[in-house]
């Protein structure tokens, strides 16, 4: 457990709290201060915390209420003269921007918002393999599954938000005509309820412009599979590409990058002066044998207008650092170009990953039922039937994004020679993020006296590297239910 001070209410800073007495703040973890400060308090105070400046968390009011340094869009101004001084920082109230603002503008108001802050916050970088990220905000205005709608309207699920980029507006030298902009959008999206959507210009001096998504720190295997989906919006011949950086985790080798038409590049050893370099592999229109089982889209026009692009790149003792998306002009173009580019999904796995088999769903179960009669449909039909159950099964949560749960719903006769009619088609019921599932009111098929109803469950593992798992190697479960006789 951990222990954190704070400040009275009329307090101005820290030093209040050290001076009567200091073994309080020796017998914490912590120190919260008020919001109501000026620099002369900060350099106060750092004689009075001695080494422990990270364990001062200054108050910052984004609302900017009372007498403070800066809030709102200058929030950037307190921060900057803490992180002058050593200290860290506790974040009041950043619900500013949507408390405050204009609600059609939260998305755009909220990147600005902390676009300015960027310089002076930690970044997370991602730290294993494999990254998948379709950038999913965890709600939508639609829930979409590979390119296919399977639902319309508003949802809102936190544990299917995922790895969110660094965002930011981002000029280019000279100029300033040239320009990107990044944000997220829930117009449209590849896998889940968002995308990036990626607006910029390139003049006419520059061939191309690059993004910086992801800061990663990862030891890379011997061969990495990246898998980029995106849709151009409008007329564009703007080329899209990723493109990553490396640096020195030992001596770092590029074996060799696959090139469009099937060649492999030179193999190339970097000298120390270029341990930090940005490699730029091309895409592989089919990808390698080993990898086509998974990968049927590399190349290929999807459905909704996005295009996948696959590559594979061959290093040795190197560290990714960065992830890039680049936007470079149309060969023999001398023209300012405009460009408007949606990403649906990023992926960096290890080549051999897709290679291992996939753990199965096991031990599949269904507790907790509950029966509750329904109004009937019709005169002279039988009242209907709502089911309310839990779902559990077995199964390695690190190698999933998310299980997807279906059902079939049909009657039998009840006749011994007959058995069970053939199941309809699976109904998707809802994502799940654990091993376990509730359904609440499910509607099934009444059964008349003599007739068995039956009802099956069926999980889909959803894998990190995106492949579809066929419905054979599903997880299901199946209940048969009668009507008791009178």
């Amino acid at each position: 457990m951990q222990v954190f001070g704070g400040e009275g209410g009329d307090g101005l800073g820290f030093m209040p709290a050290l001076a009567a007495p200091r073994v309080f703040f020796d017998s914490c973890d912590g120190f919260f201060t008020n919001y109501n400060w000026r620099e002369e308090h900060l350099e106060r105070m750092l004689g009075q915390a001695g080494e422990r400046l990270a364990d001062v968390y200054v108050g910052v009011d984004v609302f900017a209420r009372g007498s403070v340094v800066g809030g709102r869009f200058d929030t950037d101004k307190s921060l900057e003269l803490i992180r002058k001084h050593g200290f860290s920082a506790a974040l009041f109230a950043p619900g500013w921007v949507y408390e405050c603002l204009e609600k059609a503008d939260f998305f755009q108001n909220q990147d600005k918002f902390w676009s300015l802050l960027e310089h002076y916050l930690p970044t997370h970088s991602i730290c294993s393999l494999p990254f998948v990220t379709s950038f999913c905000l965890g709600m939508g205005t639609r829930r979409v599954c590979y390119g296919q709608e399977e639902a319309v309207g508003p949802w809102y699920h936190p544990s299917a938000q995922e790895i969110q980029p660094l965002f930011g507006e981002h000029r280019l030298e000279g100029d300033g005509r040239g320009w990107v902009k990044t944000h997220c959008c829930l117009a449209d999206a590849w896998n889940g309820g968002s995308s990036l959507l990626i607006r910029g210009v390139i003049p006419p001096e520059v061939g191309n412009v690059a993004v910086r998504l992801f800061s990663l720190q990862v030891p890379v295997p011997p061969k990495i599979f990246l898998s980029l989906v995106y849709k151009l919006e409008g007329p564009s011949a703007v080329g899209v590409a990723l493109e990553l950086t490396t640096g020195d985790a030992g001596s770092c080798h590029v074996g060799g990058i696959m090139m469009l038409n099937g060649e492999v590049m030179r193999p190339v050893s970097l000298s120390p002066a270029e341990m930090s370099s940005r490699q730029s592999p091309r895409p592989l229109r089919v990808p390698p044998t080993k990898l086509a089982r998974w990968v049927g889209r590399c190349g290929q026009q999807l459905s909704g207008g996005w295009v996948q692009r696959c590559y594979e790149v061959s290093l040795r003792g190197c560290l990714l650092q960065d992830l890039f998306v680049s936007f470079s002009r149309p060969p023999g173009s001398q023209e300012e170009e405009n460009f408007t580019c949606r990403l649906g999904e990023i992926q960096v796995v290890d080549a051999n990953s897709l290679l291992a088999p996939l753990p199965q769903v096991q031990a599949m179960t269904i507790s907790h039922v509950r029966w509750q009669a329904a109004a009937s449909e019709g005169e002279g039909r039988p009242a209907g039937l709502r089911l309310s159950c839990t779902l559990h099964w077995s199964y390695l949560l690190p190698h999933v994004r998310c299980f997807r749960v279906h059902c079939c719903r049909g009657t039998g006769g009840g006749s011994p020679g007959r058995g069970l009619s053939e199941p309809e088609k699976p109904t998707f019921l809802g994502l799940a993020f654990i091993n376990r599932y509730r359904i609440v009111d499910l509607a099934v098929a009444p059964v008349g006296p003599g007739r068995d109803g039956r009802v099956e469950f069926l999980v889909e593992p959803v894998p990190k590297e995106g492949f579809l798992v066929p419905r054979a190697e599903w997880g299901r479960a199946a209940m048969l239910y009668s009507m008791p006789r009178t």
